[in-house]
């Protein structure tokens, strides 16, 4: 039976001293493991210190392959969509989009969103010179095609017969020229590139959107360097609060809170 002191796992894991702790309590508590003393030592003693450790391992050397991945495909293409990123990393699409955000994250990738779709980009200029070509690839489609008046499924359908759009657009939403089907998904994307393109549209009915064909605006695009990070407020008694004055909470999980909070209840 294998047995680890708190300072052990902490440093096999890359995880804090209080991290590790809780986390080997907490297997303690549901009888996985089963702690003894060895002199002032606490040593956590089971068959799930094994397991346990080779999981977290593995997990890590996985995210650490993908971001290798991950890495090579934005330096080779560019930019890519999550469905490409998840396809080549050989993951589902929360999968491709957590790594996608380790990467901006430490400021190696941008992304840009446009209508349902987000777009990972190795840098900036990347992103802004790949919003200009959908423009300018869907401005011609609207000139080549003698749209006054443009929609975001005209635009599909011109782009399944334009050789140059047709492989633009794939690379970023699924487009058949087989199926005639549109998805939600292509049919945002269009959309928002329509909307940067010509701004407001004139009308916005129940199953049509309708923009009026004009010289193309200047270049405005939200281009995300970095996360924003979430922050959820919450009203907890003065003695409380001043308890937690100076206190590092950001490793806190809910359940802690909640039952420090449980304490407080009237």
């Amino acid at each position: 039976m294998k047995c680890v002191t708190v300072r052990e796992v902490a440093e096999s894991l890359g995880m804090r001293y209080k991290s590790a702790h809780k986390l080997l309590k907490r297997l303690e508590k549901r009888g996985l493991l089963s702690r003894k003393f060895v002199g002032r030592v606490a040593m956590y003693c089971g068959d799930a210190v094994e397991s346990l450790l080779n999981k977290k391992r593995n997990g890590k050397v996985k995210v650490l392959d993908r971001l290798v991945v991950a890495r090579a495909l934005l330096s080779r293409e560019g930019c890519v969509s999550t469905y490409a990123l998840a396809k080549a990393l050989g993951a589902n699409s929360e999968e491709a989009r957590y790594v996608a955000l380790q990467l901006v994250e430490g400021r190696e990738a941008v992304f840009v969103v446009i209508g349902r779709t987000a777009i990972w980009c190795r840098s900036r200029a990347e992103a802004e010179a790949l919003v200009e070509r959908l423009r300018e690839a869907v401005h011609r489609l609207a000139l080549s095609n003698n749209m006054r008046y443009a929609t975001p499924s005209k635009i599909l359908r011109a782009a399944q017969r334009d050789r140059d759009a047709y492989m633009l657009f794939s690379k970023f939403i699924k487009l058949s020229r087989i199926d005639d089907r549109l998805s939600v998904a292509a049919l945002a994307f269009a959309d928002g590139i329509l909307r940067l393109l010509y701004g407001e549209p004139m009308s916005r009915m129940r199953r049509k959107t309708v923009y009026f064909v004009s010289q193309p605006r200047p270049l405005e695009v939200d281009i995300r360097e970095n996360i924003d990070k979430k922050t959820v407020s919450v009203n907890i008694p003065d003695d409380l609060a001043t308890a937690l004055q100076g206190v590092d909470v950001k490793d806190s999980v809910l359940q802690a809170i909640e039952q420090l909070l449980a304490r407080y209840k009237p």
